[in-house]
């Protein structure tokens, strides 16, 4: 029984920041990094594009 309520519990906290992430993606507060270079999606742990190499 517990084990079945942390499941529940776990699936709406990943429901809700799927939910949120949408939300703020859809309301234009949410902006990707994008690379100067090509043009393409760089995580911010990145200081360099490991795409093309370009500096971030």
């Amino acid at each position: 029984m517990v084990r079945d309520l942390v499941e529940v519990l776990m699936a709406v906290a990943v429901g809700g920041m799927l939910f949120s992430a949408v939300a703020r993606l859809r309301r234009g507060q949410a902006h990707p990094r994008l690379c100067p270079g090509c043009g393409r999606t760089v995580s911010r742990v990145y200081d360099a594009c490991p795409h093309c190499g370009a500096a971030v």
